[in-house]
């Protein structure tokens, strides 16, 4: 019963808002304006970005800066609201998302990245649209162990040269034994074109490094939950003491096109585009390494071979080059047409070397795609890829998606996202080998289906999926690979709420979920709630904004973690959840600075101490940061 009522009241909570709205005139519901920095600053120039795309062109559309304080102390990714993840309970360590999804691009896949929200890839590049320069610097300081520091710097050069580079490093020794964590994460991006716009090429480069001091997590998360203190946090018992994890990444890319043109249009003084030729090289390399000395060898179950310590490196590399033709201009936002047929086609040649397993192979991956405009609201996209050769022959994904435009402003939508997988597990689950651990398994190609019809109006956006899984390959309580070879269906409900009305602004992120298999655990519900109140002040020189953060999820079988395999496993033993996490915070805006201050996790011990979103990993208890940034547009 307090359960249901707690539950009532939090979705009352974001939901008493919108239906007041609903009385109001509706240019005041919405925050459309995301740009304060004019008033504060007269000099503010605008910019704009837009995702870079690496195979899978899609029609360019860019989007201003977010100047406004609407996120502001919300630093690190993982406390935003658009992000529900369980977590090892501080930043910057590996995290596995609540709520339950599915997305592998084409090409070999050793292991699933236990940093999604930290590891940056290709298509996390933004490439900006600005007048002259743009830098963004900003620092925060948990007090005292936590330390975090972003930079962004574009530039444009004679509107021909665009760069960008962006920096975001992270330090924090933690509260338990043994829990130090850091990481760096480096990119850089330039593109040039020609004055004729005939030719153009990007370059760029990405850097991340983590290094995480591996504790395993509690050795009885019970003493933690009776609150046994000795000697403070550091006084409890840890899994493990020497343990060490690494990642190193390099991902190198150049892209080069040429688009071809015809005559002018004399009528409409247009250059006659014919569609872009491009060519992509890409070099990935990927070292995840794991360093053990154990007393007792009982962390690391079925261990075959006897050893005083653990050292095990997964490394590989790939080599990748793309040919294709598309309809699709880079850089270059379309205009609105009533009618229009744009694709793609094209094929990857890719060559794997992971030299841990000796394993060297060359994959062909041809792809298409295609977007269709009918009507002036209908919009249908769909794309295929192949694969031809290496562990993955014959692995396919077929997705699509439909969209119609319910208004003339293009901010209102109904819509369907389907996609379908035939594909292989990580490598990793088919061969590994290390002094602990042996397995060399063969599984049946994966299915997954996944279904999703929306309905979205300016950022208010309700979905329902349906995944259906067959033959899914996952970690089981013994940390091997196990096959699920039954059907599994999983239904989710996913609501998104951003509103702004007189100062006052709320941002829920929620999910309802349903998983007919205990294999698969997902919490019945997980959200986020972020509610705010913004007022000028000092005669509209400045913003003043206070506010509070609240996460809440249902108790269930959360995945573990394994630090050796740097995978999340299944277990059914201790649940997670039931726990109300809250933060507060106030922020100040002066011209481009922005200044905050945020108490994290206020209800620490007065809920009790089950306060856990991964099994003997507890969330850190209260603690205070402060946050300072600086931006520069002109």
């Amino acid at each position: 019963m307090n359960l249901r009522f707690f539950l009532f009241g939090f979705v009352l909570l974001f939901f008493v808002p919108v239906v007041q709205a609903q009385e109001t005139e509706e240019d005041e519901i919405y925050n459309h304006q995301i740009d304060s920095a004019m008033a504060l600053s007269p000099d503010y120039l605008p910019t704009s970005f837009t995702y870079c795309s690496t195979i899978f062109f899609q029609p360019v559309k860019y989007q201003e800066i977010d100047t406004t304080m609407s996120h502001v102390g919300m630093y690190d990714p993982l406390i935003q609201t658009s992000n529900i993840y369980q977590t090892l309970g501080i930043f910057g360590q590996a995290h596995k998302p609540m709520n339950f999804s599915f997305k592998k691009e084409p090409g070999f896949s050793l292991i699933t990245n236990p940093y999604p929200l930290y590891f940056k890839n290709q298509s996390d590049l933004k490439y900006y649209k600005l007048k002259t320069v743009y830098t963004d610097i900003a620092y925060t300081l948990g007090i005292s162990k936590e330390n975090e520091i972003f930079a962004t710097h574009a530039q444009n050069i004679r509107d021909k040269v665009n760069y960008a580079f962006n920096l975001r490093g992270l330090t924090n020794q933690g509260f338990f034994t043994h829990q130090k964590t850091s990481s760096v994460s480096f990119d850089g991006m330039m593109h040039y074109e020609i004055p004729s716009e005939i030719y153009g090429f990007r370059l760029s480069y990405i850097l991340n490094h983590f290094n995480m001091q591996e504790n395993g997590g509690l050795l009885n998360a019970q003493d933690f939950i009776d609150h046994i203190v000795k000697d403070g946090l550091s006084g409890y018992n840890m899994k493990m003491y020497e343990a060490v994890g690494k990642l190193l990444s390099h991902d190198l890319m150049f892209q080069q096109y040429v688009n071809l043109k015809g005559k002018k249009i004399r009528k409409e003084g247009k250059d006659n585009y014919w569609g872009t030729l491009t060519h992509t090289f890409q070099f990935r390399q990927q070292q995840y390494s794991f360093f053990d000395t154990p007393a007792d060898t009982g962390f690391y179950y079925n261990h075959i071979f006897g050893a005083d310590s653990i050292q095990d490196t997964l490394m590989f590399y790939t080599v990748s080059n793309t040919l294709q033709f598309s309809t699709f201009q880079p850089y270059r936002e379309p205009r609105f047409e009533r009618y229009f047929v744009h694709f793609t086609g094209g094929i990857t040649h890719e060559f794997t070397d992971y030299r841990s397993n000796f394993y060297r192979k060359n994959a062909f991956i041809p792809f298409a795609q295609a977007q269709i405009r009918l009507f002036r609201k209908m919009d249908i996209h769909a794309r295929i890829y192949y694969t031809l050769g290496g562990y993955q022959n014959n692995d396919m994904n077929f997705s699509a998606a439909v969209s119609w435009k319910l208004n003339n402003e293009g901010d209102h939508f109904f819509g369907a996202d389907f996609d379908f997988y035939y594909l292989s597990p990580d490598y990793i689950f088919h061969t590994f080998v290390d002094n602990y651990h042996f397995w060399r398994l063969s599984f049946p190609k994966q299915n997954i289906v996944r279904f999703t019809p929306y309905w979205e109006y300016k950022g208010y956006r309700v979905e329902f999926s349906y995944f259906m899984l067959h033959n899914y390959v996952y970690l089981n309580e013994l940390r091997t690979p196990a096959l699920l070879d039954s059907y599994a269906n999983i239904l989710q409900l996913h609501v998104n709420v951003p509103f702004f009305y007189r100062g006052f602004g709320v941002n829920f992120n929620g999910y309802l979920q349903y998983s007919n298999k205990k294999e698969i655990q997902v919490p019945l519900f997980a959200g986020k709630l972020d509610f705010y109140y913004r007022r000028n002040i000092f005669k509209n020189k400045a913003q003043f904004q206070v506010g509070f953060n609240a996460a809440f999820n249902t108790s269930y079988y959360a995945d573990a973690y394994y630090p050796l395999l740097h995978q999340f496993y299944h277990q059914h033993e201790v649940k997670t959840g039931n726990y109300f996490y809250w933060d507060v915070y106030v922020g100040l805006q002066v011209k481009r600075i922005r200044l905050f201050f945020k108490t994290m996790h206020v209800l620490s011990g007065a809920l009790g101490y089950n306060y856990f979103t991964t099994p003997d990993y507890p969330m850190q208890s209260r603690r205070f940061i402060l946050g300072i940034s600086w931006r520069f547009h002109d």
